[in-house]
């Protein structure tokens, strides 16, 4: 019957106007047309609450891509589309960076030149305008980006970026969280760049505990009374910008340069993949970024080799060497 099939011939038609009337058809012709997608590099998953696994890397949209408008915004969904190409199936996204639209116009469009489904991928994003009302922000930033649901929803601080208190009390904002989990358009909650008393304040009266705590970590803002709070309380950090000591012109050439170097050639990978594999082998989930193809793929080839636990100390140690310093959030005090 299929030989009969694919010899079968038809006069011209409109109903079908792509497949040629004048030769045999192709099997091909009468399948979807997607590209699918090339295999990912094997990505570990860290658990976050009792339901949610998140990739351990994630690819931020955040930063360079502030407000992307005209060529920055083709800019962003190029380099969404290539990050997603890359293996990522992570990303990070937030209502302040205010690019909400050309994020979800470029994973719909991956998702459907990939033939892949929205559960393929993780997308956290994060809520600063609390005072408006947090539903509401979070069903404003599902609609411009053409999404369902958000897989991770973090607040995005204790308090605006400029140090401007929240007219709402941070238990009052964690209970409207809540809500919202509960509403189903997110699947898990959490706080970003929160101190230990922030978490504190509202710990005991939470009936839903934050499950992520996702803040600027890297040798040289180490913060280990925070990650040890958060440790004890079954929250999973997240690392942004951590690879700072590599990237911030006013850290290189540091203490942490020659430990990290020297980590490099043991292992042979380079200075980028040493740092994030640090952080993820210290229990964190890591987020980067990169514009670069390359630079996506180096990132990504991070879980086939480890650090050693002396070499994960040395690396501190060299950093704790230094003043601590923030590049995020500046007003915020240091934890000790």
């Amino acid at each position: 019957w299929l030989k009969h099939i694919l010899s079968f011939r038809c006069s011209p038609c409109a109903c079908s106007p792509t497949i040629s009337c004048r030769s045999p058809l192709s099997l091909d012709s009468r399948l979807p047309r997607f590209k699918m997608a090339t295999a990912a590099p094997a990505i570990p998953q860290i658990a976050i609450g009792e339901t949610v696994k998140i990739p351990a890397v994630g690819y931020g949209v955040g930063t360079a891509w502030f407000k992307a408008e005209g060529e920055k915004a083709e800019a962003l969904q190029k380099s969404i589309s290539d990050a997603l190409d890359a293996g990522f199936r992570h990303l990070d996204c937030a209502e302040c960076y205010q690019n909400d639209a050309n994020t979800g116009k470029a994973v719909l469009a991956w998702l459907d030149k990939n033939g892949m489904k929205r559960e393929d991928l993780h997308i956290t994003d994060k809520v600063l305008s609390v005072d408006e009302g947090i539903e509401k922000i979070c069903k404003k930033s599902l609609e411009v980006t053409g999404l369902q649901y958000f897989d991770l929803y973090l607040v995005h601080g204790p308090y605006m970026l400029d140090g401007t208190p929240f007219k709402k009390s941070l238990k009052e904002i964690w209970s409207e969280m809540e809500a919202l989990y509960d509403s189903g358009l997110v699947k898990a909650i959490g706080v970003s760049n929160w101190r230990v008393s922030d978490l504190e304040e509202v710990w005991e009266s939470a009936r839903i505990k934050p499950v992520v705590n996702q803040c600027e970590i890297h040798p040289y803002l180490q913060q280990p009374k925070l990650i040890k709070w958060c440790e004890e309380h079954q929250i999973v950090m997240a690392a942004y910008s951590p690879l700072s000591s590599l990237t911030q012109d006013s850290l290189k050439g540091g203490p942490v340069d020659e430990v990290v170097a020297k980590v490099a050639d043991r292992t042979g990978k380079s200075p980028t993949q040493v740092l994030l594999k640090m952080a993820y082998q210290l229990g964190y989930i890591v987020i980067t970024t990169s514009s670069k193809p390359a630079r996506m793929a180096e990132c990504l080839s991070m879980f086939d080799f480890d650090l050693t636990a002396e070499e994960i100390s040395a690396i501190q140690a060299a950093g704790a060497s230094a003043p601590q310093i923030r590049f995020y959030w500046k007003m915020m005090p240091i934890d000790p």
